[in-house]
This record gives C-alpha cells, structure tokens and sequence, in this order.
C-alpha cells in the first residue's frame, strides 16, 4: 500500500469533518456581522482565517471520498491533483 495507512486516513478524515463543521459554525456570525456592516479588522482578519481553513478542511475530506470511490472502482478518469 503507498500513502498513508488505513487508520491515519481515517483520523484525518474524522478531523478535517470536525474542524470543517466548527470552522463553519463560527464563520457564519462572523459573515452576519459583515452583511451588517459592523466590519472591524479583526472580523475581517477572522473571516479570511475560517475560509481558509474551511477550504482546506472541505479539500480533505472531497480527497478522501475520491481516494475511497477510486479503490471501489467508481471512478474511472483520475483527477490530477487528488493522485
């Protein structure tokens, strides 16, 4: 097997989804704020921050849903950047 291990991935997966859903949860007040037009430095610092790590935590997780339906045989064209 080449990568990471079984239970190493599964771990990432169930912290990216942990940090994903709390990354959200505290970005939509923030983004409240914002539409309000209560706009700081350090709300929008803060936003910046959440998107980020959302982004990066929702790219986790749709890897490794790809690495688990490219093993079960349901994807058949690879997508470059998730090899």
């Amino acid at each position: 097997m080449t990568g990471i291990g079984r239970l190493p991935f599964f771990l990432l997966w169930i912290i990216a989804f942990v940090v994903s859903v709390f990354a959200v949860s505290n970005l939509m007040p923030l983004l409240l704020q914002l539409a309000l037009g209560r706009f700081t430095i350090a709300t929008g610092l803060s936003v910046i921050g959440y998107l980020i790590i959302t982004v990066m935590s929702l790219l986790v997780l749709a890897w490794g849903i790809y690495r688990l339906d490219r093993r079960a045989g349901r994807i058949r064209n690879k997508v470059g950047w998730f090899e």
